[in-house]
């Protein structure tokens, strides 16, 4: 099982690696297993490694290969390919501890300070002993500029799962080091009077540590924006006599950690200061007084509510009622903590406490919305951990802007519920029109499902199985058979080279190692019954399919493969007799001659030296590979 980091032993001390590893010791790093090869100074992934998906190795290989070796800057189309390396590799690159060397050889000093930032972030994603102390190295070192230290510190402090390999876990030895780091850092910017670090506060809501709450302690207004869910009994206490001295856009957060925190104790002051407190803060003041303190308490919060001028009664009454049915639990800072720790979490026990902190976090926004944003994409997190359609419909209801982060949860939701209209719409506006025209036809909303996979920009896994499941559902077994047969999606590239036939190396692997993260993969892969065996009942209550048929003749003439009406682009060079006897058989065709590989192009023709990412850019974009034969014969010679 893998903890995305190597095994806690050797390494650098705290104060961080040599300033510069040479490139036989960034290749010893990879070990022997791993016959790590380099191109210039860089490591690069070898294709002996298996414990990621095969595309995505390739990506690392040809990423390296554009970074700056020399201090240069990282910009242009390499920081932007090194970009999407880290969103798109973020759930998959930590299964093997090794590659934190790339991390490691990206943060040394006298790199590039964008190359360096985004070491820090690659490092993120292997919460090991060695990471860490590289990590600390460069968040202590007052050399480093300010964009790298900031990435660093963010990096020591969040111990949050989101999007990471599913088995990445914190050992204990990496959070006392990266809590050592910080408190550092926070106990030198204490003592100046000033916050070096904009991220370090935030970094510090991660950090359940005695020795950290003593350092807060002793200037709480300064480190407002550090408290949210962890403190000390002292800590709490201090917080609650010093609540005043808070800045106003803290205090909220300041308040529910006092009371989860200290519970009964702290209900004497919480009332004593409700009677000068702002009517906001007073209400929540008597709240939390109510829900550590119970119903004696209830009379104190009628006086408030009489007042004039007050909103919410009625909520206000019901959440005291909740207080009262849950008492000494303070709901969001118990979300909070399972949010802000999930990678410490063991994985077999993660998705039953996301459910749990998702609860919890959702229950306060039944009587009001909550006035920091962020803890809504902190929920949105827990819902996808807890992996549950029915907690994201609720997020969805709460905050309507957090579907982005729960997309195809909700989806999942609307297609079970048959909620066909806000499925397509949300489809149109946050993206994944393959995957909810997929859940249309697993849900039984054929014509719907094929209009939406008309308006796909991409010929993904995901559409095809939409298309071969949506046509069989809508009485055409026929064409959904030529479907599966004559239009599969293009298989990912994992080597220099044309791109292999779809279910390619890439595909076969998730297959065999993830079947649940691409569930269409294997569908496609195990031929018609396997993909009508996805289809599930129509919901009861479900809206009415579309009725046009215009997207069945659509998929009909794609599949027939006719040229009349259709645009070719010719990829590649071609001697120019060539190109003009193709140019004429296309329009002898009822074809017209495309300028370029543009969207909605129907066919390309391949031309000498057309590079492979062109080619499977085009098959992604779903434009046909045409033959020349299909043009009637062989135009332009011998090919």
């Amino acid at each position: 099982m893998c903890t995305r980091g190597r095994p806690p032993g050797g390494g650098p001390s705290i104060g961080g690696p040599p300033a510069h590893s040479s490139p036989g010791a960034v290749v010893a790093a990879f070990g022997v297993a791993l016959c790590s090869t380099v191109v210039g100074e860089l490591p690069v992934l070898p294709a002996a490694t298996t414990a990621v998906p095969p595309a995505l190795r390739y990506r690392v290989r040809e990423v390296l290969a554009q970074l700056p070796t020399d201090g240069a800057p990282l910009e242009g189309t390499a920081a932007e390919r090194l970009a999407r390396l880290l969103e798109d590799g973020e759930p998959w690159l930590g299964a093997d501890p090794a590659l934190a060397e790339i991390g490691a050889w990206m943060t040394e000093a006298g790199r590039a300070p964008e190359l360096r930032r985004r070491g820090c972030q690659w490092l993120a994603m292997f919460p090991s002993v060695d990471s860490v102390r590289r990590l600390a190295a460069v968040a202590l070192d007052p050399a480093a500029p300010p964009p790298v230290r900031d990435e660093a510190i963010a990096s020591l402090g969040c111990r949050q799962l989101r999007a990471l390999h599913p088995e990445t876990r914190w050992p204990a030895e990496a959070v006392q080091l990266a809590d050592e780091a910080l408190l550092r850092l926070a106990d030198a910017a204490t003592a100046e009077g000033k916050l070096g670090s904009d991220r370090l506060p935030h970094a510090l809501r991660h950090v359940s540590s005695d020795a950290l709450a003593a350092v807060l302690a002793r200037a709480p207004r300064l480190w407002g924006e550090a408290i949210e869910c962890f403190a000390t009994p002292p800590l709490g206490r201090v917080l609650l006599v010093s609540i005043d001295d808070i800045p106003p856009r803290h205090r909220l957060r300041a308040l529910r950690l006092i009371a989860a925190v200290l519970g009964e104790e702290a209900v004497p002051l919480l009332l004593s200061r409700a009677r000068t407190a702002e009517p906001e803060l007073r209400l929540e003041m008597l709240l939390l007084a109510i829900a550590c303190g119970g119903e004696a308490h209830l009379p104190r919060l009628e006086e408030a509510l009489a007042v004039p001028g007050v909103r919410q009664v009625g909520l206000v009454r019901a959440r005291a009622g909740w207080h009262l049915a849950n008492r000494g639990v303070i709901p969001a800072i118990r979300g909070l903590r399972v949010a802000r720790t999930s990678a410490l979490i063991p994985p077999e026990d993660r998705a039953a406490r996301c459910a749990q902190a998702a609860d919890d976090l959702a229950a306060p926004t039944v009587f009001a919305r909550y006035a920091e944003p962020y803890v809504y994409a902190l929920w949105a997190w827990m819902v996808r951990g807890a992996a549950d359609p029915a907690r994201a419909k609720e997020l969805v209801a709460a905050h309507p802007a957090s579907q982005r982060l729960v997309r195809d949860l909700s989806f999942e939701d609307l297609a079970r519920r048959g909620r066909v209209a806000q499925l397509v719409s949300a489809a149109h506006e946050l993206g994944g029109l393959d995957t909810a025209a997929l859940l249309l036809a697993i849900w039984g909303r054929p014509l719907a499902a094929l209009e939406l996979a008309a308006a796909a920009r991409h010929h993904t896994p995901e559409l095809g199985c939409a298309r071969v499941l949506a046509c069989y559902r809508a009485g055409r077994p026929d064409l959904a058979e030529r479907v599966l047969a004559a239009d599969p999606p293009p298989a990912e590239l994992v080597e220099d080279g044309a791109p292999p036939a779809f279910p390619g190396p890439h595909e076969q692997w998730l297959i065999g190692r993830a079947p649940d993260a691409r569930p269409a993969l294997a569908a496609l892969a195990g031929g018609a019954e396997a993909v009508i065996a996805l289809a599930r009942p129509v919901p009861h209550d479900a809206e009415p399919d579309a009725t046009a048929l215009d997207p069945i003749a659509a998929v009909e003439r794609r599949v027939s493969r006719a040229l009349r009406g259709a645009t070719v682009f010719i990829a590649g060079e071609l001697p120019p007799p060539a190109r003009a006897a193709i140019a004429a058989a296309i329009a002898a065709a009822g074809a017209r001659l495309a300028p370029g590989p543009l969207p909605g192009t129907d066919y390309f023709l391949e031309g000498e030296g057309c590079p492979a990412h062109l080619i499977a850019r085009l098959l992604r974009d779903g434009t046909r590979r045409l033959l020349r034969d299909e043009l009637g014969g062989e135009p332009g010679g011998d090919r």
